[in-house]
């Protein structure tokens, strides 16, 4: 059969005869492959892009060269990431890496970060191609440079002793920008004189900081004291390194959001504890539970906060979510929880807190007229807001409260952290009872 007329079946007609034109052409290999990547390129065509690439990658090898000119040059978006997953369709059915490892050196950006992004994706087989990810660190394209750091890491503890190469002995250039590439990859990796010169670095920085509002997802503790000693005690932190307080949140969030690298205990393996702060020292990590379960999170930080209460007197949990609505709080004294709160929770602990007076709490729903929002184009979130503002100073609707609101009445909002804070003292991240035993965290943080 003409590929003309296997073209012409591949967009049209059923689906078992379209599959059936698929298998043809692939079987075809190399005689096909300028047909179909046509098909791919065209600005209009009955073959819808994600088939011809389809066909493309299960040629295999042959379709390479096709693919890479789609990368470099065409000027529809979906047609190069298209192109992108091609390619590393492709490296999945090579034996040796070597001919993607080669577009590396490929005179566009576009190509080469392509290159680093498939064998970022190929794991430990794309190893012994590490050194000319290496290189990449150098680029001249900022794209490329961050692909290929991105890479590095993935292709496994393999590739540190090719980093701490290159951070003893050079060239100058990749020497500093391997640093990012071993902290990424395991920072236990980093030589003698790398730590001694981050402590330096972090103890001076220290002296001069001033408290920044900090980007909150996840839980974090205050307590109403400035012993810093007592609260690693109470919490059973241990191996307090110092910090400063922005390397403290760039911890707590990288560690909230990596998914847990090492195992089902790293997103827990340690905290950060602030210095003091207007007389409260807060504790940012997951120390409460092991358990994404509700129910027990609950429980469970309210049974801290009481016992952490019973010792400063008076403790309070509090809960942001920066990738949806979730918010909580918990405020004990003495021993006891005199107030849970959690959006869409079931169990609610005390009555309203004086803190939340004039304020709707977050699962509260203010009455609306019927045509509060007719006319409205509600996809105009612009159009949506301004009625919103609107409604509420026609029907004195109260603002929402959530957990910074409260801390911001009863104790430190960290999103609202700055010069007007008292300092005393210094941050430090702590390992706890699940992190003692494991290694440190990989990840490049900011000090």
């Amino acid at each position: 059969m003409e590929i003309t007329e296997l073209l012409d079946r591949l967009g049209a007609g059923a689906q078992p005869v379209r599959q059936a034109a698929a298998a043809e052409l692939i079987d075809l290999g190399e005689d096909a492959v300028a047909a179909v990547a046509a098909l791919m390129r065209a600005d209009v065509s009955t073959v819808a892009t994600e088939t011809a690439a389809s066909v493309l990658w299960r040629i295999g090898l042959p379709a390479l060269g096709p693919v890479v000119e789609m990368l470099d040059g065409h000027p529809a978006e979906m047609v190069r990431w298209k192109a992108s997953l091609a390619l590393g369709s492709i490296a999945d059915k090579l034996t040796d890496l070597a001919p993607v490892a080669r577009l590396l050196a490929h005179p566009s950006p576009r190509v080469r970060t392509a290159a680093a992004y498939t064998l970022q994706g190929r794991g430990e087989r794309a190893l012994p191609h590490a050194g000319e990810l290496i290189t990449l660190l150098d680029d001249p394209d900022p794209q490329v440079r961050e692909r290929a750091g991105w890479a590095l890491p993935h292709l496994g503890p393999g590739v540190v002793p090719a980093l701490q190469r290159i951070r003893r002995d050079g060239p100058g250039r990749l020497r500093a920008r391997v640093l990012t590439a071993l902290a990424d990859t395991d920072p236990d990796a980093l030589d003698l004189r790398d730590k001694a010169a981050l402590r330096r670095l972090i103890r001076v920085k220290q002296l001069t900081e001033v408290p920044a509002p900090m980007h909150l997802c996840g839980l974090w503790l205050a307590l109403p004291t400035t012993d810093q000693a007592a609260v690693l005690a109470a919490l059973d932190l241990s191996d307090p390194f110092p910090v400063t307080m922005r390397l403290g949140e760039s911890a707590w969030n990288h560690d909230n959001h990596s998914g847990g690298v090492l195992d089902d205990h790293s997103g827990h393996a340690r905290a950060y504890v602030t210095p003091a702060l207007d007389g409260w020292t807060l504790v940012f990590g997951r120390t409460p539970s092991h358990d994404h379960d509700p129910d027990t999170w609950a429980e469970q930080t309210q049974r801290q906060c009481a016992e952490l209460s019973g010792v400063f007197g008076a403790a309070h949990g509090y809960i942001m979510s920066c990738g949806d609505g979730f918010t909580s709080w918990c405020i004990a004294e003495h021993g006891a929880v005199i107030r849970f709160y959690a959006v869409e929770h079931d169990t609610e602990i005390g009555p309203p807190h004086p803190a939340e007076a004039g304020y709707l709490l977050p699962d509260q729903r203010p009455a609306l007229p019927a045509d509060a929002f007719d006319g409205v184009d509600l996809r105009d979130q612009a159009a949506v807001g301004a009625r919103w503002d609107q409604l509420k100073l026609d029907h004195a609707i109260p603002d929402t409260c959530t957990a910074t609101t409260i801390a911001r009445q009863l104790s430190v909002d960290p999103a609202a952290m700055g010069p007007h804070l008292r300092v005393e003292g210094g941050g430090v991240i702590a390992r706890t009872a699940c992190g003692r035993d494991l290694p440190t965290p990989p990840g490049a943080l900011e000090i």
